[in-house]
């Protein structure tokens, strides 16, 4: 090591060889790195740092960690970060205040594809498995939004439709399914083939015009297709004109998701069958941009549509005025009879035929689902629903009668879709001031922040918020958590329904 030492060195006149280090002693010939070390602060150390007391090279970054500074009196850092969960909580809540005339009454056919392009794990941990879970919480939220509707789902695999599910007013029916599903694509089933439109479209068609009972119900519901599309193109037997045209005609609303990219035949169905301009950027069409992305515009399909000018005019040609839906109220019934004779129980059953159990499907759904119904012929057995029009026994509501087409909800279920049709009017957000009226929230009593006198923190105002929203018929504040859950699951103002 010295004599490479002293080589490296040899190029050096002694004046500057020895300029900034110790004079030589017996432990200065230990090579480099023990020489560097004994240097003299305050001669090529000084040379090297510059304006800031950092190195020269150091100038041109600026610390911004340094220059970071909190307000001790009010927290200035703090309410900027407020303010951005704030903002974001307010953007995702999806609150219509304006009333509009909606279609209540919805027929859903989900269209999952589950094709090869299905497979790709741009989505963890793949495409169809973050569809079928996000299409349970959709289901989820989908029946307790819209208590008297009705969804089936339907699968596009090698080019064929498969029925998942049947058009059901039960959530769990649905749910059930998919999680068989989402079993079963881990051993014998997964994504292949080519997706195929005008199979899917044609098989949601017939689910929606043969599941409305009678012919007066069906001029009052809403029929529509809900497709999550993750090929770029199609495999289709015939002209898909045609089916787009028939669902026109039955007067149809398809609605897709695009998992990749935009596809013209996608955009095309979706302008044709919503009465929208040719080749027109859609609300109904949207292509995601990440997972989150994703469950946004799925989730967008709970709110029911609203009717359009011509469907108005329609229905008060046909009905002459308001329409009138026909519904019925069943009573419940409970087969298992209990009975004293002495001092001895007895416990009678009494055999009832269930006319609303859903079959068993085709053979390619069993192929696709394996169906088990062992606990669900059980819990089916102990309670029902009798029909008051023609007397034959329900097991889930609300559903439609399958004897005599009547509709058959309860009293509930039509109180917890009314909130579409009035919806309840947002909360404004309470300005900034030196002092509030309300210092705990009126819902979950969360302690606001204090107020702040104008001037003392300048530039600082426009980043606070005083996390107060107040309902303008009751004056009571609330929180931003509790708004979202105003207007999200509540849609009642607790202000309000205490006065």
């Amino acid at each position: 090591m010295d004599d490479s030492d002293e080589e490296y060195l040899s190029g050096i006149t002694p004046s500057s060889r020895f300029s900034s280090i110790v004079p030589e002693s017996p432990r200065s010939k230990e090579g480099v790195s023990t020489r560097t070390r004994a240097r003299k602060s305050g001669t090529t150390d000084d040379n090297l740092k510059g304006n800031n007391g950092g190195y020269s090279w150091e100038d041109e970054y600026q610390r911004s960690w340094d220059i970071v500074k909190d307000d001790d009196q009010q927290g200035s850092f703090e309410s900027m970060v407020q303010q951005i969960i704030e903002n974001r909580k307010k953007k995702i809540m999806k609150n219509p205040a304006t009333p509009f005339q909606r279609g209540i009454i919805r027929t859903l056919v989900i269209v999952i594809d589950g094709s090869n392009s299905m497979a790709e794990k741009d989505l963890r941990p793949t495409r169809l498995t973050l569809s079928l879970n996000y299409c349970i919480d959709f289901i989820i939220e989908f029946f307790d939004q819209n208590p008297i509707s009705q969804l089936g789902i339907v699968l596009m695999r090698n080019g064929v439709a498969h029925l998942v599910s049947e058009v059901s007013g039960s959530p769990q029916y649905h749910i059930d399914k998919l999680r068989q599903l989402k079993i079963r694509q881990h051993n014998k089933f997964e994504p292949s083939g080519d997706a195929s439109l005008q199979n899917a479209l044609e098989m949601a068609r017939a689910l929606l015009k043969f599941n409305f009972g009678t012919t007066s119900n069906n001029t009052k519901n809403s029929k529509e297709v809900l497709m999550i599309y993750g090929s770029l193109f199609t495999s289709d037997p015939g002209d898909i004109h045609k089916t787009i045209q028939s669902l026109v005609k039955d007067e149809i609303k398809v609605s897709i998701i695009g998992l990749s990219a935009q596809v013209a035949i996608c955009q095309e169905i979706v302008n044709r069958t919503n009465h929208e301009p040719k080749l027109s950027r859609s609300k109904h069409y949207g292509v995601i941009l990440n997972e989150s992305h994703f469950k946004e515009l799925l989730m967008d399909f709970v709110t029911p549509l609203a009717l359009t000018e011509k469907e108005k005019q329609e229905e008060a040609s046909l009905n002459n005025g308001v329409p009138i839906i026909k519904m019925g109220f069943p009573s419940k019934v409970q087969p298992i009879v209990t009975s004293t004779i002495g001092n001895t129980d007895f416990t009678v059953e009494f055999p009832q035929l269930n006319a609303s159990f859903p079959t068993q499907g085709s053979d390619e759904s069993k192929d696709v689902v394996e169906v088990n119904t062992n606990t669900t012929l059980l819990s089916s057995t102990t309670i029902g629903y009798q029909c008051p029009q023609c007397k034959s026994r329900v097991t889930n509501l609300p559903t439609i009668c399958p004897v005599c087409g009547l509709m058959l909800i309860l009293s509930t279920h039509l109180a917890r879709s009314y909130h579409h049709l009035i919806p309840l009017a947002p909360y404004k957000e309470v300005p900034i001031a030196e002092s509030y009226d309300s210092e705990y929230c009126y819902g979950c009593q969360l302690k606001f922040p204090r107020g702040v006198k104008p001037g003392t923190h300048p530039g600082v105002l426009e980043s606070m918020t005083s996390s107060r929203y107040r309902c303008f018929k009751c004056t009571n504040d609330f929180c931003i958590n509790c708004d979202v859950f105003v207007h999200e699951t509540l849609h009642n103002c607790p202000g309000c329904e205490n006065n």
